[in-house]
């Protein structure tokens, strides 16, 4: 669910993603010098932490939202029926509204003048 969100976050919005079962092994470590953007590597790693956690509140925020939908719907859920659940059209692009509005609120600090 995290990487929708991600891609959303870097401005990749569209469809909604299919999850393939298939494993996929990511390297450990990240090859290479990290991206400096700032003068001061701190504000970079502060920026960091920052973007993960809008990426994280993002997230918990779907999660809601589907338990808020499901509850409405059947009055009575389970574990199985909130990670099964698929949103309309309609849902996510109320939840990609709702995403771009958070990171607007949250980023305004840092938009060009």
């Amino acid at each position: 669910m995290l990487r929708p969100i991600l891609l959303r976050l870097a401005g990749k919005q569209g469809s909604a993603m299919t999850v393939s079962k298939e494993t996929v092994k990511l390297p450990r470590a990240a090859k290479g010098k990290r991206s400096q953007f700032y003068e001061d590597p701190a504000v970079d790693q502060m920026m960091t932490f920052l973007l993960e956690l809008m990426a994280e509140t993002a997230a918990l925020r779907e999660r809601v939202d589907t338990i808020e939908r499901l509850l409405d719907e059947k009055g009575s859920i389970s574990r199985d029926e909130i990670e099964a659940y698929k949103p309309s059209a309609s849902t996510e692009a109320e939840r990609s509204e709702w995403t771009q509005q958070f990171i607007r609120r949250v980023l305004r600090a840092h938009e060009p003048r």
